[in-house]
């Protein structure tokens, strides 16, 4: 049997004694040279120009695509669409907003013309908006007139509150009362669109078309005359501006009994004061 014997001097030396030098790391030497600061200065300038070439070049596109799509007849206008207009005609309208058929509906500026429309007396309210690629949709309320009414030397439409609309010119017809206001008056509004929409409603004894003149007193009070009533005579009503609901409501029974007696041919005057109604009859003749 023969044995194997390893003795001391065949194990590695990891000691002091062995060569340290193979089992050391050592970072690689790096080549080149570092820029100095004009060679940065020369990259950074290269790079400033290649962007500012940049934005010019994209610049030069867009402007010349804006030209292009601006000017384009696929983009004109074909159809242009007007809605609730009755007093303004529809050429009356795009004079008013300055718009016409072959316009380009990308340059066209859309509040532009609702301001131009807006400044009509006679539009109370406007929306202007595009469909592409050729079509224009108006929007047209207009303000709408319940009485005639003096200023100066001329004659005026104004709304149911009694607010100016525009002058009347030749050849306008419309079948409607006049206003007075007192100076001395300036909070008959409500009271005028109350007593209009009372008519419109037919919770008043007559109508807006019968009444031939609206006046508000300086002594607050709210007179209404209407033509053709009595046989063919005129008829006044008068009320309290700050009563004129209840005391409508007392002439109403007054107007009923009036007619039921046989005696409303004979009145002249039909007025409530506090909360009782009065009548005045008419002379009798000689």
């Amino acid at each position: 049997m023969s044995t194997l014997t390893m003795g001391k001097q065949t194990r590695l030396g990891l000691g002091s004694g062995g060569n340290r030098r193979g089992n050391t790391l050592r970072r690689p030497r790096k080549s080149g040279r570092k820029l100095t600061g004009a060679g940065q200065m020369v990259v950074r300038s290269i790079m400033l120009l290649l962007a500012f070439s940049f934005v010019a070049v994209l610049g030069v596109g867009l402007l010349f695509g804006y030209r292009y799509i601006t000017t384009s007849q696929f983009f004109e206008l074909k159809t242009i669409n007007v809605t609730g207009n009755e007093r303004l005609t529809y050429g009356n309208i795009l004079k008013c907003g300055d718009v016409a058929l072959g316009l380009n509906c990308l340059e066209m500026n859309v509040g532009e013309v609702e301001e131009l429309l807006s400044d009509n007396p006679w539009v109370e309210s406007v929306t202007v908006r595009r469909e592409f690629p050729d079509t224009l949709h108006i929007g047209v309320t207009e303000k709408v007139p319940a009485f005639w009414t003096r200023q100066g030397g001329g004659l005026y439409f104004a709304d149911a509150d009694g607010k100016v609309i525009a002058p009347m010119h030749p050849g306008e017809m419309a079948s409607l009362p006049v206003l007075d206001v007192a100076d001395s008056i300036d909070d008959g509004g409500p009271v005028l669109a109350g007593i209009l929409k009372s008519m419109a409603e037919h919770r008043a004894p007559f109508t807006q078309d019968q009444a031939a003149w609206i006046r508000l007193t300086s002594a607050h009070e709210l007179e209404i005359y209407l033509d053709g009533h009595s046989g063919g005579k005129g008829l006044t009503v008068r009320l309290s501006m700050d009563r004129w609901q209840l005391q409508l409501e007392r002439i109403k029974i007054a107007w009923r009994d009036l007619m039921r007696r046989g005696e409303f041919k004979d009145a002249a005057i039909i007025a409530a004061s506090g909360d009782k109604v009065w009548i005045r009859k008419r002379p009798a003749k000689s």
